[in-house]
């Protein structure tokens, strides 16, 4: 029965070997794949045939001698730098794109308009991911390649990273005057960009080099005649003027969409006047219309003094164009769209109850989307309510206060209601949605967040404020790790580096675990770690 058995058990595993090698199949190229050759070896782009198809890529399908998933990487090179790009990973025999869509993948390898490059195409096929084999042959060809972006005017490209950079993505400086004087706008997405200014004629001569934005951010540059470059600092543009809502001191700020590459708002106007303003202030750029042309709904924008006229009030979305290589235009639309107003004030017993005054609080609604907040210090007891265009707003009811009294949450009443009382001083962000009518009152101020800290990097802990000093401190019980101080909640406004010289956007700082008492003086940019 034991000799049985065994040769029973010993079968078993031979079938069970048997199976297993009929499931993995050794892999073994039969027969590479072949590309079919191109009718033409020679191409030229342009706008005019850019919509065109560029010949289709095909090959005949890698043989392995049994059934297999096979996928195919095809794969574009150019021969002057040996620069590659992946045109596409397939399971069939072929890739399609247009000439532009080549234009476009040529100059990821380093290929610049205006100029003939040589390129080749090749294939590695793959079965069940397990084997790399290239094609038995190749595609190869010249291309003199043009860019779509360019205009008809003397022009230059901002050239982020040159010598290594992509003219398909570059902003354009304009000389739509001739004066040799290239002037525009480039928005740089992270801080410390280097970048170079390269004749859109001739990409061999480098107008100027060596240029840095130390943040990022919306820029404007000239470049003269001699080579030498003016940057603003990052702009933020608005429109302003009586016919906005924040009159003439107070620009209503639009938003900038880096794919669009627009600035873009949507506001209700007045029918009276508004200009186009950067950061709000009249010393940095500004446009206004063109003389004559004052009330059009759309066209071009100049540095000069006369303003647009808005002829029907209405809510507009209102679009501006800066990045057209030195013509910048408008357009205004109106629409439809119910718009809040950009804010409204908080009067209270804090100041006298005075809408109108200065030191009334004000919430703001940046989308005008009904969304108010802001963030005020307010002493204990202190009672206000919501003003909006001559109508009060209080409260119905409660506040509803988390266990910790760091959120109050309460119902809005328009047209009445009763006085808002924060009992506890302290910094509060206030919130309101006149939509819902509902509102909130949140604890905030300066906080300690960070792996060493109770919240982690997800959650600040508060720190509390004396208005006597103007300090904040907390005890806190911290582990090994790292730190920063934030305003509010965000990281717009925060503080790093060494306690004796804090920094916006410092570096972390390393703490050692143990119960700390914490004392931040934010206006001298210092703090004190006392452990306990």
């Amino acid at each position: 029965m034991k000799k049985i058995y065994f040769y029973t058990l010993l079968l078993g595993l031979l079938a069970f070997t048997a199976c297993e090698d009929e499931k993995s199949p050794v892999m073994e190229l039969q027969k590479a794949s072949a590309f079919e050759p191109f009718s033409q070896s020679d191409f030229t782009f342009n706008d005019e045939n850019a919509a065109a198809e560029f010949p289709e890529i095909k090959w005949t399908a890698a043989d392995y001698g049994v059934k297999a998933v096979v996928n195919y990487d095809v794969t574009l090179t150019n021969d002057a730098n040996a620069k590659t790009v992946l045109l596409g990973e397939t399971g069939t025999t072929s890739l399609k794109f247009t000439n532009g869509q080549m234009n476009t993948m040529m100059a990821k390898v380093g290929a610049y308009p205006g100029q003939t490059y040589n390129f080749t195409i090749t294939l590695t096929s793959k079965a069940y991911d397990m084997t790399a084999d290239p094609a038995s042959n190749s595609i190869t060809f010249k291309a003199t390649l043009f860019d779509p972006n360019a205009v008809d005017w003397k022009f230059a490209y901002v050239a982020v990273g040159y010598p290594d950079w992509d003219y398909t993505n570059a902003y354009l400086l304009g000389d739509p005057d001739g004066d040799g004087v290239y002037q525009g706008y480039a928005n740089f997405d992270v801080d410390g960009v280097s970048y170079a200014i390269i004749d859109g004629s001739d990409l061999t001569k480098v107008l100027a080099k060596d240029q840095t934005a130390a943040k990022k951010g919306f820029y404007g540059i000239k470049v003269d005649a001699e080579g030498k470059v003016e940057q603003t600092e990052p702009l933020v543009w608005g429109v302003v003027g009586d016919a906005t809502s924040g009159g003439w001191d107070k620009d209503t700020q639009m938003d900038y969409d880096a794919t669009t590459r627009l600035w873009t708002v949507t506001t209700s106007l007045l029918d009276k006047e508004f200009k186009f303003r950067s950061n709000n202030n009249w010393d940095s750029d500004n446009y206004g219309a063109v003389s004559g042309k004052e009330s059009e709904l759309e066209g071009e924008l100049v540095a000069g003094p006369n303003n647009f006229k808005v002829l029907k009030a209405s809510p507009y979305v209102i679009t501006m164009n800066l990045t057209n290589a030195g013509k910048y235009s408008y357009s205004m639309v109106e629409t439809t769209i119910e718009l809040s107003s950009a804010e409204m004030a908080l009067p209270g017993s804090y100041q006298g109850w005075d809408a109108t005054k200065d030191d009334c609080y004000k919430v703001q609604s940046a989308a005008r989307d009904f969304i108010y907040t802001g963030t005020f210090y307010f002493d204990a007891d202190t009672k206000f309510k919501f003003w909006d265009a001559g109508v009060w707003i209080g409260m119905m009811g409660p506040i509803s206060w988390d266990e910790a009294k760091n959120i109050g949450t309460f119902v809005l009443m328009p047209s009445d209601g009763d006085n808002i009382k924060i009992e506890t001083a302290g910094y509060y962000r206030v919130g309101a949605d006149m939509k819902k009518l509902t509102a909130s009152l949140t604890k905030t101020g300066w906080e300690i967040i960070g792996d060493a800290t109770p919240g982690g990097w997800d959650k600040g802990t508060v720190m509390n404020y004396d208005p006597a000093t103007k300090l904040w401190s907390v005890d806190v019980t911290l582990v090994a790790g790292e730190m920063k101080f934030r305003w509010d909640g965000a990281w717009t406004v925060n503080l790093g580096g060494s306690l004796g010289a804090l920094t916006q956007d410092g570096a972390n700082m390393k703490v050692t675990a143990g119960a700390y008492t914490i004392v931040l003086n934010p206006d001298a940019k210092t703090a004190t770690m006392t452990k306990k």
